[in-house]
């Protein structure tokens, strides 16, 4: 049997998971990397990607748009700008922020953000290819 550790994710508007898991991979800056029962306390930065989590006979994923992650005493925390599952994303609405980030990098008027945009598009190309990735896995 596989060893469990608590693992919650926080949005700034909820909660959305709180539960025991035997491992969850998480979209760092520097690479995905795994994290199970019993691994050193420490902090990371998220990028938008996506978080996997295995359970006991379950496994969740959902698309992230960066955030941090703790690890310590056995309880995993990931506070997530948003956390969405396949069947919440609206492609339409991603494509058109991916338009707009493409738009802004590409044609920048003098008071565009440009590191805003390019996280804008980084997030928006994450959504559209999660969503596809488990649209076509649900078929």
């Amino acid at each position: 049997m596989d060893k469990l550790f608590k693992l919650e994710i926080i949005t700034p508007e909820q909660s959305i998971f709180k539960g025991e898991v035997v491992s969850v991979i998480v979209p760092a800056y520097e690479g995905y990397l795994g994290v199970l029962a019993g691994h050193a306390p420490f902090v990371c930065s998220l990028t938008a990607g996506e978080i996997i989590t295995r359970g006991e006979g379950s496994n969740r994923c959902w698309s992230v748009g960066g955030g941090l992650m703790e690890v310590v005493s056995g309880q995993v925390t990931i506070l997530s700008e948003s956390a969405e599952r396949s069947e919440q994303i609206d492609v339409n609405r991603a494509e058109q922020a991916r338009q707009r980030a493409l738009k802004r990098i590409y044609h920048p008027e003098p008071d565009i953000n440009l590191p805003r945009a390019m996280n804008s598009l980084l997030r928006a190309e994450n959504r559209i290819r999660f969503s596809t990735k488990h649209q076509e896995s649900i078929k």
